[in-house]
């Protein structure tokens, strides 16, 4: 993967598909950008620096997007080099093997006999008829990512992975850098989980990165002055009308709250930094405190 990079290819028609096992080809162009104009649409991709579009199809009214990309980047603060692709989320392999590991879990045979149906259609479609995914990941040379490479990437993946059993009220918080989020194939059509982003970040691999000791107070400030705002309701569309009760009791106590606020909003300065001495731990992991907490 380091070796040979990874590629991208996005692929959406002007209709969607109905009856497919790629998820991403249901959605068309018009409904991914919210216009039907395809100045529009370019123009919006352009303003967020995004790969060139292009129009293919016996119409030309095919989005197509193509891009390289590294399979593995620095961490903005601790320049740690870590894994940073969607091969296990874009490959054609995907939907029936989680499905599969869904059952392994719970032994609900409703996955199984999903991940049967959708794994022969998969095959028949995507490697025997050599067709694409609408979101597709090969390597950076065009090759196609085998079945048994992407498996040993799975593994790895399901080997650290942890569950999180949600309770109204929770919040969970994560560095996207260093830790992978993701939601398991349910059948609980009840549950809604509300999701916002923080600001992105620079992930381009080739640049340096400065350690955690160099970051000025004044970088720690803006970070402090972005999330303020994330702790009101009425910034984040639609969370009174998700949420009936906007305010439900907390999971946490007093203490661990507090605590939570402080890691979200980084209390941290130099002076800190310096005061306590060579760290062997990952910056970006959750302090001894907060994993006695979820513990």
């Amino acid at each position: 993967f380091e070796a040979k990079k990874v590629c991208y290819s996005r692929t959406h028609g002007k209709i969607g598909d109905k009856w497919t096992v790629d998820v991403g080809a249901m959605l068309s162009w018009a409904q991914m950008f919210g216009t039907s104009d395809r100045q529009e649409v370019e123009s919006i991709c352009k303003e967020e620096d995004a790969p060139e579009v292009q129009w293919v199809g016996p119409n030309k009214d095919t989005f197509f997007q193509e891009w390289k990309d590294d399979a593995c980047q620095h961490h903005p603060i601790t320049n740690e080099k870590v894994w940073f692709n969607h091969a296990q989320v874009f490959h054609w392999s995907t939907f029936p093997a989680e499905l599969f590991y869904a059952f392994s879990r719970i032994r609900d045979v409703r996955f199984l006999l999903r991940s049967i149906i959708i794994a022969i259609v998969a095959v028949i479609k995507f490697c025997l008829l050599g067709h694409r995914m609408a979101l597709d990941i090969r390597f950076g040379d065009g090759s196609p990512i085998s079945f048994s490479e992407m498996n040993k990437v799975r593994r790895a993946v399901h080997k650290n992975m942890v569950f999180s059993t949600w309770r109204k009220g929770d919040i969970l918080c994560i560095d996207n850098f260093s830790t992978s989020h993701g939601r398991q194939p349910t059948y609980d059509f009840g549950r809604k989980v509300l999701v916002a982003w923080s600001n992105p970040h620079d992930k381009t691999s080739t640049r340096a990165f400065p350690s955690i000791d160099k970051i000025s107070k004044d970088s720690i400030d803006k970070l402090k002055k972005s999330c303020s705002s994330l702790f009101d309701d009425k910034h984040v569309p639609g969370a009174i009308e998700a949420t009936p009760n906007p305010s439900p009791d907390s999971t946490l106590s007093g203490e661990e709250a507090q605590e939570l606020k402080d890691l979200l909003i980084y209390q941290g300065n130099e002076e800190d930094q310096a005061s306590k001495g060579p760290n062997n731990r990952h910056t970006s992991c959750p302090s001894f405190s907060l994993e006695r907490m979820f513990s």
